[in-house]
């Protein structure tokens, strides 16, 4: 009976992160598909443009240490109420931009703040078992999924036919509103997950991110596949808008409804099929076979002219996102003690932020310097080179299993 009530909080708990996740991604949904078209609108280049994107990704780079270590003190709701408010802050500084180095800071801004995906993944975890954890990683990739469906789709809906710099404004303060709405639930439905008693005291050594990764090789092969693979995603992400415009004449409407089909397929795996290959084939073995269908899928982009082509490759690039990130996620994860599970997903986090920094940076001078096609192709073979890593020889070094 009491295993069973500490089963039933442990699920409730889930289910207000997951309602957290779902609504503050959402919002990051709304605005995202509409970002490279609001830079071309002030007059930036696809350069600069790729460039003002990234620094969101700079400004986790720099903070998701702090934030995770401060969650191993002081719990993981303050972090996630504090992340959705600078969220919130930095969609409407950017509804009021005027000009591309404002993007870029603005967007800064609302990196630096970004503690609460990191936290909302260590909390994951604090409420995850050894079979619970995928499942668990899962949900919230459902979750950012869902939001990635319903957030370009109100997107293309808010932009109109014909997008002005108004209507740019109108989907920022959208993305505001659906923040502020997340913080509301965050503050008011979610419960803490990492008690008193679990925290890391406050005259503790802080964990040392390089004493981590030098002396526990599984964790620093992870998260080097983690780094490998956001830098490709974020080379997809932030140029295929700009593609779309040259390949296909497509504006913010077209780009908006295509992520919203891609996320379609990201929650159906990651809600329930990815926990599911993970039980039947192990986490390892899932992550691979999501690798390797995610770099097939980009070099599909790479070279596709036609619709079919097209289909089918982002048909394979979002199966093998939605089997990839959540196991990748449960492979960390697993390599954290109770007292280090906020340090390591925000090790986790600040290796994703420096993917998403050096996957913009190199997207749009491959896409000026090149073909507009060559950040595809590019990513491929980073995925491919993530593979190799991931396939490397594995380490028994496994630290804690967490238990609800």
């Amino acid at each position: 009976m009491r295993y069973q009530r500490r089963m039933k909080s442990a699920n409730g708990s889930l289910a207000a992160l997951v309602g957290v996740v779902l609504i503050g991604m959402t919002g990051f949904g709304v605005f995202l598909p509409i970002f490279p078209f609001l830079a071309l609108e002030i007059g930036a280049t696809p350069t600069a443009t790729t460039i003002a994107m990234g620094a969101y990704s700079l400004g986790q780079l720099i903070s998701s240490p702090f934030w995770g270590r401060l969650s191993d003190r002081i719990g993981r709701k303050p972090i996630l109420i504090v992340g959705l408010i600078g969220g919130v802050l930095s969609y409407i500084w950017i509804a009021q931009a005027r000009s591309v180095e404002e993007l870029g800071a603005a967007r800064l801004f609302g990196g630096l703040m970004a503690g609460n995906v990191g936290a909302a993944f260590a909390a994951a975890a604090d409420l995850a078992n050894d079979k619970t954890r995928a499942r668990n990683m899962g949900l919230l990739g459902a979750a950012v999924g869902f939001g990635f469906i319903a957030g370009p789709a109100l997107g293309a809906l808010l932009i109109g036919d014909e997008p002005s710099r108004e209507a740019f404004a109108r989907v920022c303060y959208a993305s505001a509103g659906l923040g502020a709405l997340a913080t509301l639930a965050a503050f008011a439905l979610f419960r803490e997950t990492l008690p008193p008693e679990a925290r890391l005291p406050a005259g503790a050594d802080r964990p040392r991110r390089m004493r981590m990764l030098t002396s526990r090789p599984a964790l620093a092969r992870f998260i080097a596949v983690m780094f490998l693979m956001i830098a490709a995603q974020a080379l997809m992400e932030t140029t295929f808008g700009l593609w779309a415009d040259v390949e296909l004449s497509w504006g913010p409407r077209e780009v908006g409804w295509t992520l919203a089909a891609l996320g379609v397929g990201a929650v159906l795996l990651q809600g329930g099929g990815a926990g599911a290959a993970s039980r039947a084939l192990g986490e390892r073995m899932t992550l691979f076979i999501g690798l390797a269908l995610f770099a097939a899928g980009l070099g599909g982009l790479g070279v596709t002219h036609q619709t079919a082509t097209l289909i089918a490759s982002l048909t394979a690039l979002v199966i093998g996102l939605g089997l990839a990130t959540p196991a990748l996620n449960a492979l960390i994860a697993v390599q954290a003690s109770e007292h280090e599970r906020g340090a390591v997903m925000g090790l986790s986090q600040s290796a994703g932020a420096l993917g998403r920094v050096a996957g913009p940076l190199g997207a749009g001078l491959l896409f000026d310097l090149f073909h507009h096609a060559a950040p595809f192709v590019a990513a491929s073979v980073i995925i491919l080179c993530a593979l190799f890593v991931a396939l490397s020889e594995p380490s028994k070094d496994v630290i804690g299993a967490s238990q609800p």
